[in-house]
């Protein structure tokens, strides 16, 4: 992934005024890294987002579905959910003076675009912030943010400057938020969004993180097959043909096609040690997710493309 995330200058355009320096007081919005560090076991901590602890080996037996998710989904590489919302935590720490002018404005609600089949996510926003990352490839970058009922809302939106001529980086994408003020539990999605010979692909991700009760859910599916992912080198996850995971640090319970082609095959679970991935029983508990249940054919690019590109019913303020 390009250097999206290195520091960029911030031109900011919020409800109630402007500013072309960072704020450097903290954010009151919870960050939602040690949210997701609390719930989630050792072996499944992306270096790229963590100072890691020293991580428990690896058995030479473990579940090979298992290590399939933690090589795509818990590592650095484009999809690195952790890398995002860390960075996403250190953006809003640099707007903590506008956020927490905007903290008592009322919301405006957002329905964002269906780029998954059944899900919905109203988000609550107030303000708006933008970010001049035009030296990196991005001709439309915003944060929005909102405190309603308990949670803040944020949601992050970067659209690259040649998306319609098929550049995949940097990537386009949004990430939507709903953390909760006490800092315990926290949803989010990571939406991208590529297109390719005049076909726009979609990767939809949903992380559901209880830092007080240890559980993590996060569930992934992409619209494009691995013959779009291979060719062209778009920003998909390898398990466009959807996969959920479920772990209370203890126990992993994951269900899904872990194999990625050009036609999705036969759906597989498993249970299996946290600590090295092996095989075990006793996993169920975790059986019962709350994040969708998602395959390729669920995934909307189409939609994917209204909310990150055209920015289809955001609030303006």
């Amino acid at each position: 992934m390009k250097a999206l995330f290195l520091a960029i200058a911030l031109s900011i355009a919020g409800c109630t005024k402007s500013s072309t320096t960072t704020d450097a007081s903290t954010s009151p919005v919870p960050d939602m890294l040690p949210i997701v560090k609390e719930a989630l076991p050792s072996t499944l901590e992306s270096s790229a987002a963590i100072v890691v602890r020293k991580l428990n080996a690896i058995s030479p037996f473990a579940n090979s579905n298992l290590t399939e998710l933690q090589t795509r989904m818990f590592a650095p590489g484009p999809v690195d959910f952790q890398f995002r919302i860390k960075k996403i935590d250190e953006r809003l720490d640099s707007l903590a003076d506008a956020i927490k002018a905007c903290e008592s404005t009322t919301t405006t609600t957002y329905n964002p675009p269906a780029v998954a089949n059944s899900w919905t996510f109203p988000m609550e926003f107030s303000c708006v912030q933008t970010i001049d990352a035009s030296s990196q490839g991005t001709s439309d970058m915003k944060v929005y943010f909102g405190k309603s009922g308990g949670y803040w809302y944020v949601g992050e939106f970067q659209t690259n400057a040649d998306f319609t001529s098929g550049d995949g980086e940097p990537p386009s994408m949004a990430v939507l938020a709903k953390i909760a003020e006490d800092g315990n539990t926290m949803t989010a999605v990571q939406i991208s969004v590529e297109r390719i010979s005049s076909v726009d692909y979609a990767t939809f991700t949903q992380i559901i993180a209880d830092k007080e009760n240890g559980i993590f859910e996060i569930s992934t599916a992409s619209s494009a097959s691995d013959s779009q992912t291979a060719s062209t080198g778009a920003n998909y996850t390898g398990l466009g043909c959807g996969v959920q995971m479920r772990t209370d640090s203890t126990l992993i319970y994951a269900a899904g096609v872990f194999d990625q082609g050009p036609t999705c095959g036969s759906v597989a679970t498993v249970c299996a040690t946290a600590a090295d991935f092996t095989d075990t029983t006793g996993c169920g508990s975790l059986t019962s997710f709350s994040s969708l249940a998602l395959d390729r054919t669920d995934i909307s690019g189409t939609n994917a493309k209204l909310m990150i590109v055209d920015r289809n019913g955001l609030p303006s303020f």
